[in-house]
């Protein structure tokens, strides 16, 4: 097939222009994929938990010693580089931890892939409620 000299083919600034976009979506895209892996490791964050299990409860009130240890699980996902956790486990006087009698927290740093558990120690200013289970009333919250 022969060009014919009458068509002067596409104008010289259009093709610039697709050329242009193109290399502009293809930068956009690398740009997304690495900021992508980037912040998978970045937000890898593990799964905060309560221990114990059926007759084993995870928040124990000892009167003689005058404390609750609350036992945590930590599992899941950490970034690579690790990062520290804080677990911050209060009791309560009441079932609707309104009344707060003692509080404590305990730090830890993980990284990777991470399976474990840990007890916060709460000193008690008087005795915390506790059920017919023997589970004391305790709210945890945690901080990364």
């Amino acid at each position: 097939m022969t060009r014919d000299p009458a068509d002067p083919g596409p104008a010289p600034g259009r093709r610039r222009v697709v050329v242009g976009g193109a290399l502009l979506l293809a930068a956009i895209g690398s740009v997304v994929a690495l900021d992508r892996g980037s912040d998978d490791d970045q937000t890898a964050r593990p799964t905060i938990g309560w221990g114990g299990s059926e007759g084993h409860p995870s928040c124990v009130y000892d009167p003689e010693r005058h404390i609750v240890d609350a036992t945590i699980i930590i599992e899941g996902e950490a970034p690579r580089d690790g990062v520290t956790v804080t677990v911050t486990v209060t009791a309560y006087a009441d079932e609707n931890t309104s009344k707060p009698v003692g509080s404590g927290s305990r730090s830890v740093r993980v990284a990777g892939t991470v399976d474990t558990s840990l007890v916060v120690t709460i000193p008690v200013e008087r005795a915390p409620h506790v059920d017919v289970d023997g589970e004391t009333a305790c709210r945890r919250s945690t901080e990364y």
